[in-house]
């Protein structure tokens, strides 16, 4: 493994007209700790999110052990957890999309997610759920 795991190079994000992220370069060495800090709007949140892969850059390079998140998420984010800011399910997305969406993120075969998809469903009483997008529960 590299002495420096996380490598953020050169990195920008631009929403439109609005520029969140202009250039952000950093390495996180090794055993150490990170804190990002800043006013509103300044980036942090959107820093995260490129780097779990949850938006993309429009310019530069976030890795994780080597792996570019944006072209290789699955071997990037395989041991990563997070929660950037608030908890939120993609309400645009049914219950089967976003275990499908998860399971690959972890790597589980087709398979593996439809077999783990349905016990959940059924478990939690929501099989007649599983194809209603989030945002209308």
């Amino acid at each position: 493994m590299s002495e420096y795991p996380i490598r953020i190079t050169d990195l920008r994000k631009e929403y439109g007209q609005f520029t969140a992220l202009n250039g952000l370069t950093l390495d996180v060495k090794k055993n150490s700790f990170t804190g990002l800090l800043g006013p509103n709007g300044a980036g942090k949140s959107t820093t995260l999110k490129i780097l779990t892969n949850l938006q993309k850059a429009t310019s530069g390079t976030a890795e994780i052990n080597g792996f570019d998140v944006s072209k290789k998420p699955k071997q990037a984010l395989s041991k990563v957890g997070t929660v950037v800011e608030t908890p939120e399910f993609y309400l645009y997305l049914t219950p089967n999309e976003t275990f499908s969406y998860i399971g690959q993120i972890l790597g589980m075969s087709k398979e593996s997610i439809s077999a783990e998809t349905s016990d959940i469903l059924e478990k939690v009483k929501m099989t007649e759920w599983a194809d209603k997008r989030l945002g209308t529960f």
